[in-house]
């Protein structure tokens, strides 16, 4: 009668258990299958003839990598929370897709990419704006969730494997201005809350991109005289 007693015991405590994790599966499984469609999605869309692989990782940790040597892409759930649009996590996956093209190239190029890693980030970067544009993505919420995941490493940048959040949100915004300026004429993410610190935390070098890339009266006066 004891062990019955026991084994009752056990079999009502493990069904709750059991329960919670099929609840934890489902919605794991959820996060594995958009990863997986999305990222299938940009490689299809643009044509990208190496073969990569999405998974969907449990780690904490608010990252999203690429293996250089299995070209897989991972994305933390940690990560996750921080999303608001599909657009924000396409930015994501096409970032790791550069990676992942880039590791394509052989053992030389990954050395490369762990060597001098910042300015492969930078590419990654551009190259994903690319990638969303294509995949029919609005580029500028790159901005946005770098914007919110990318920290300041003033201090010890220097050692760092990314370069300081800021620059790379500016680099970002620049080659949206050069390569895609529609996205920023008819910005539907204007009034997004970290698109707005975006606009307040670099107005002074969004001013510098626009003298950059705008002829002054004078050169332009001089070149209609010609």
């Amino acid at each position: 009668m004891k062990k019955f007693i026991l084994c009752l015991i056990a079999f009502t405590m493990a069904i709750p258990a059991c329960f919670a994790d099929e609840l934890f599966l489902d919605k794991e499984t959820k996060y594995q299958k958009q990863i997986m469609q999305m990222g299938f999605k940009i490689l299809n869309a643009n044509q990208i003839e190496k073969r990569m692989t999405f998974y969907y990782d449990t780690s904490k940790e608010v990252n999203a990598v690429t293996a250089l040597t299995s070209k897989s892409i991972h994305v933390y759930k940690g990560i996750i929370p921080f999303m608001d649009s599909d657009d924000e996590l396409a930015g994501i996956l096409s970032h790791e897709i550069s990676h992942g093209i880039d590791a394509h190239k052989g053992l030389w190029r990954r050395i490369l990419m762990t060597s001098a890693p910042k300015s492969y980030e930078y590419q990654a970067d551009q190259r994903a704006v690319d990638l969303m544009v294509n995949a029919g993505y609005n580029p500028v919420a790159m901005i946005i969730i770098l914007n919110k995941i990318s920290p300041e490493q003033n201090w010890f940048e220097s050692s760092s494997t990314h370069p300081e959040g800021s620059k790379r949100l500016v680099a970002v915004y620049e080659y949206i201005y050069t390569q895609y300026p529609e996205y920023l004429i008819n910005n539907k993410y204007q009034n997004n809350l970290y698109y707005q610190n975006f606009l307040l935390t670099t107005q002074k070098e969004r001013k510098e991109i626009r003298e950059k890339y705008t002829p002054s009266v004078k050169n332009v006066s001089n070149k209609q005289s010609k």
